[in-house]
């Protein structure tokens, strides 16, 4: 799963429209609060909502604008400083991103939404303690919050933390039964701890439910060879992986392997965690 930002604020956009539709409802909105501020500019909430379209059009820049207004105008305004925060990230401007983040929660401690955020830039970042600190409390906060408990785990795994990692997942499992990555993140996870049939359970179902991953064919097709000892097993995925993805990185290695018929592992990337950050 990606790390990535997403918005939470009063306006509800559609899931699951088409990219057209999506863009023109990005336009739309654009439209309408680019009105309400020419009508309304002294107050804060337009602008702030305008900022909101376009971070969703990905015109980061006219969000700065707009929320720096908003600000402005309401120098407290939790909303809009979390939202600054989410232009910078997406700017690749971490550092303001941080210190937006941090502002919305001096303004309120208990504002889950900044603690996700900076959770996923310190993720990011290779900062797992920080990572760890700021998950537990959206926790906090938020027990049955998926992303949050998910991003908790890599940022366990990260730190080399095997079994909190494993514990993190499983409780996200419990809350989300059907997560293909969550089966794959823990297969890799017992695959380190040389659980080798448990890895391949749990690399088996990642596939049953994601028949195309890519990296899960591949995890088991080196398990089954090198560590179950089934190479009719480990050819039938070694064989999916070229069916799914011809142009694999791996795949002039699966080829030559195949063809001198003396297979040999081939390394499957890693996952990422998962995030959605929050506006």
């Amino acid at each position: 799963m990606r790390v990535e930002l997403t918005i939470v604020t009063g306006l509800v956009l559609g899931l699951g429209i088409a990219a057209f539709q999506r863009n023109f409802a990005w336009k739309d909105g654009i439209s309408l609060w680019s009105d309400v501020v020419e009508k309304s500019p002294q107050k804060a909430r337009p602008h702030y909502n305008l900022g909101h379209h376009f971070i969703k059009s990905g015109n980061y820049d006219r969000a700065v604008r707009e929320y720096n207004k908003a600000l402005s105008l309401f120098p407290n305004y939790v909303d809009a400083h979390n939202g600054l925060g989410l232009a910078y990230y997406n700017k690749g401007l971490y550092k303001k991103a941080i210190q937006k983040y941090k502002d919305a929660l001096r303004i309120d401690k208990n504002f889950f939404q900044a603690h996700y955020n900076l959770g996923i830039i310190y993720l990011r970042q290779g900062l797992f303690d920080k990572a760890i600190s700021e998950n537990r409390k959206v926790l906090e906060l938020r027990p049955f919050d998926v992303e949050a408990r998910y991003n908790l785990a890599a940022a366990y795994g990260g730190k080399g933390l095997t079994d909190q990692a494993i514990a993190e997942y499983q409780k996200v499992l419990e809350l989300d039964p059907d997560n293909a990555d969550v089966f794959y993140n823990l297969g890799t996870a017992f695959k380190k701890k040389e659980m080798y049939g448990h890895a391949v359970r749990l690399f088996e179902k990642t596939v049953q439910l994601k028949p195309d991953d890519v990296e899960a064919h591949l995890e088991l097709a080196n398990l089954y060879l090198h560590k179950i000892k089934d190479r009719k097993k480990a050819l039938f995925h070694y064989r999916r992986v070229l069916t799914i993805d011809p142009a694999h990185q791996s795949a002039p290695k699966i080829r030559k392997m195949m063809r001198a018929r003396q297979p040999c592992a081939v390394k499957s990337p890693s996952k990422t965690g998962n995030a959605s950050s929050i506006d």
